[in-house]
């Protein structure tokens, strides 16, 4: 989930036009929705690590189970979130493991729980990076870089999505491969889990594509900090026997999409598109390749 097309596309507006793409009010519902999924989630790992839950916070999970989403938080649902926030589920699981099956950015959402329940509460551009929510429908902005004019199109990743991407293939000169670089720390990657082989299978079939035979490729191994901390001590020979240590792992993975692009016409770059900095080093070396190239080869396709 969340692999961080949406990051890309707000780091690269704000870089290049000093605007921030899209109203931050309209992600009230994606953060609170976020807040919500960890402690759904929470109830998920309690009873997998068959940790004991009282009755009132057992009480509280259901009531969070049970309500839809609607523009505030009722007073039941603040409550519930409260009851859960005081109690010890969160430090008794990670006792029993370190790394827990809930969602990435569950720290994050817990720690600032009591700002999100807030009725005036508005999203912070922070709050929005941390949060994940499915792309839906076509989103498009116009940046300005080394005096090129670029018209960048987000697409769902949806597997329905998919199927319709080419239909949206008007003559493009790159194309941004956001690729989440945590998935190779997730059990689902494995032993035909729901994760395995499925990006490499999507870029496989983008490069395919004749339409995009001529285009630069973009590829973003995004959430390198979630990587570094989820990959200590995971045993990556699952990958791959002769992979003993994350950077090995990260490295082999990077090469199973670089070496099916022509060199020249490809960027790479491990990043988290949360760390503002981060991500403006990357954008901005991008750009100015590309630049670079198109001034040298003005013919250049």
């Amino acid at each position: 989930m969340g692999a961080g097309k949406t990051s890309f596309m707000r780091q690269m507006v704000k870089n290049h036009t000093k605007q921030v793409c899209l109203r931050r009010e309209y992600y009230v519902y994606c953060v609170q929705l976020n807040l919500l999924n960890v402690y759904r989630e929470l109830k998920n790992v309690c009873t997998s690590m068959e940790i004991a839950i009282n009755e009132e916070q057992s009480k509280a999970f259901d009531t969070i189970d049970e309500y839809r989403h609607k523009e505030k938080f009722p007073q039941k649902v603040i409550d519930s979130i409260v009851v859960l926030r005081n109690s010890q589920l969160f430090d008794l699981c990670r006792m029993r493991q370190r790394i827990l099956p809930l969602p990435q950015n569950y720290n994050f959402f817990i720690q600032r729980a009591d700002e999100f329940m807030q009725q005036d509460y508005s999203p912070s551009e922070n709050d929005i990076m941390m949060s994940y929510s499915q792309t839906c429908g076509l989103y498009m902005e116009e940046v300005t870089c080394q005096g090129y004019k670029f018209e960048l199109l987000e697409m769902p990743g949806h597997h329905l999505w998919r199927a319709k991407w080419a239909q949206h293939f008007d003559d493009p000169a790159l194309v941004v491969f956001v690729i989440d670089l945590s998935e190779l720390c997730d059990p689902a990657f494995y032993n035909q889990g729901h994760l395995e082989n499925k990006t490499v299978s999507v870029f496989n079939s983008l490069v395919n594509n004749p339409v995009l035979a001529n285009v630069h490729w973009l590829l973003i191994f995004n959430k390198t900090d979630t990587f570094n901390d989820h990959s200590a001590g995971f045993d990556f020979k699952r990958l791959a026997n002769h992979l003993d240590t994350g950077d090995s792992a990260r490295s082999f993975y990077r090469s199973q999409f670089t070496t099916k692009l022509p060199r020249g016409k490809c960027f790479a770059h491990m990043v988290s598109l949360v760390n503002f900095k981060d991500s403006q080093t990357i954008l901005t070396d991008m750009f100015k390749r590309i630049g670079k190239m198109h001034r040298e080869r003005p013919n250049l396709t």
